[in-house]
């Protein structure tokens, strides 16, 4: 199968690009912006480390913020204290980064808050490697089971991220980044209002949540960088210092 070989940084969709991905990668970051990235960033920003597997949470003592089927919530969120081991279960973006973590790259979950934090550590964690970027897109059909629908919410987290790595100096990028890259800097003039009125952030809005699409939009507003660890999100940054600046 043709690969994105020589290139840096590397974009592919969903289940199918993890498997692609994680062949030659030392990175991936799995982007679901609306909104699993974005719900992990901000608990793991809170001090909270989130657990991936529901078959693990009940062992571990895990308190749930959204079921198997629902996708979390950032404005939902509960107050919890610092150190709270946090069970998100999710059918895309979770699974995504479990994925990832087993094919023996190192997973990360990136969004648009935290895409230079996300950038920088996967640039050390590859190890020289390429670093992958991995759009989740959603899965057709009320129980997520159908075919992946590209979601330009997630197109647009994996530009901000690839357009951090190449503010870092990760070079080259894949034209599938670099196209990513480029609906980002295109939209960013207008980004709360394109995910508002995309699909998923009508969803949101239509469910009663258009904050969590208003929080979702805000790039680089969190330094944190979720890594994925023994099946638990921790802070890169926390874990191994951070030494971008």
């Amino acid at each position: 199968m043709v690969d994105q070989d020589g290139y840096a940084v590397r974009l592919e969709w969903g289940l199918d690009g993890v498997h692609v991905l994680g062949r030659s990668c030392g990175a991936l970051v799995v982007v679901d912006v609306l909104s699993f990235s974005t719900t992990t960033d901000l608990l793991v920003a809170a001090g909270c480390s989130v657990l991936r597997a529901r078959k693990q949470a009940g062992r571990a003592g895990a308190v749930f913020v959204a079921g198997d089927m629902s996708p979390p919530r950032p404005s939902l969120l509960p107050e919890l204290p610092t150190g709270t081991l946090v069970a998100l279960p999710s059918p895309n973006g979770a699974t995504l980064a479990t994925t990832a973590s087993g094919s023996g790259a190192v997973a990360l979950a990136g969004c648009l808050r935290n895409a230079r934090a996300v950038a920088g550590a996967a640039l050390r964690v590859a190890g020289g490697r390429p670093v992958g970027v991995v759009p989740a897109g959603e899965r057709w059909g009320p129980t997520h089971e159908g075919g992946l629908r590209p979601a330009i919410e997630d197109l647009l987290g994996a530009g901000a991220v690839v357009a951090a790595l190449a503010g870092l100096g990760a070079a080259p990028a894949s034209p599938e980044a670099v196209l990513a890259a480029d609906a980002f800097h295109a939209a960013r003039p207008r980004l709360s209002k394109v995910l508002r009125d995309c699909v998923s952030g009508r969803e949101l809005a239509d469910a009663g949540l258009p904050a969590d699409v208003s929080l979702a939009a805000e790039v680089d507003a969190s330094d944190t960088a979720p890594v994925l660890v023994a099946g638990r999100f921790v802070d890169a940054w926390a874990r191994w210092g951070n030494t971008d600046g």
